[in-house]
């Protein structure tokens, strides 16, 4: 009868000691993130109520271009340039404004190779443009206490600056033409969706989707192609790629 007393009185004690041990731990890490919180909260009142906190990163993407449209005075519009994948890098800077919203300004080059042009021969050359944008990105972390995992979506708009190489091919007859870019600037749009995941308290990588379109601008062609000599396109790509930001 002891030993039976003897082993209730251990295994109570132990279950209270577990109980105890446990509560000790969940304190901790409630009171570990109130100090987070109270730190947080103690910085952004110092700062204001939208602190504005300087970031910046850079990208690399695959672009991939749907077949372009070209428009000549004599002809319409239609689909008629084909693209190899190509690619985009950029770089990009902003301002943290408060918990939710980014204000950042993105540069960058985007190239893609002309694969085929439809109803010719051949067809050789490059689309390309630089860019500068500014836009705003709204993000939200999934897990507000461990804030690792943040979805974003954003949507930016500048100016691009086309670098149209000669796109040169021969129409049915046997005659080659060439086509050149002519426009220094054209207005410009990018959308992005995707996720960062937190590194370190100051680094992030993030996976992005965009979406890069340009309005129409000017082209020179010989007139086997457009009998004025002019034709107009625009730049349209699907982007995929990764990045990293880090926040000062």
């Amino acid at each position: 009868m002891g030993n039976f007393s003897s082993t209730v009185i251990m295994l109570v004690s132990a279950l209270l000691t577990t109980g105890a041990l446990s509560t000790h731990l969940q304190a901790a890490d409630l009171a570990e993130a109130a100090q987070a919180a109270a730190a947080a909260a103690a910085e952004k009142a110092a700062m204001g109520m939208f602190p504005l906190k300087p970031y910046a990163g850079a990208k690399g993407f695959v672009s991939y271009a749907p077949d372009g449209d070209f428009y000549a005075p004599n002809g319409g519009r239609a689909k008629f340039i084909e693209y190899d994948l190509g690619w985009n890098a950029a770089v990009f800077g902003g301002v943290t404004a408060g918990d939710f919203v980014k204000l950042q300004l993105d540069t960058g080059y985007i190239s893609n190779g002309v694969a085929n042009l439809s109803g010719v021969e051949g067809g050789s050359g490059t689309v390309a443009a630089a860019y500068v944008m500014a836009g705003v990105v709204l993000s939200a972390p999934l897990t507000p206490l461990t804030k690792k995992v943040i979805p974003f979506a954003g949507i930016s708009v500048g100016a691009a600056f086309p670098v149209i190489g000669t796109i040169t091919g021969t129409i049915p007859n046997g005659d080659a033409f060439s086509i050149k870019g002519s426009q220094s600037t054209v207005g410009a749009l990018l959308a992005r969706a995707g996720v960062t995941i937190v590194i370190t308290p100051k680094l992030g990588a993030s996976l992005e989707y965009g979406f890069f379109q340009t309005a129409d601008f000017s082209l020179n062609t010989t007139d086997n192609i457009s009998s004025s000599g002019n034709a107009s396109t625009d730049i349209s790509a699907h982007l995929f790629g990764l990045g990293f930001e880090y926040h000062f």
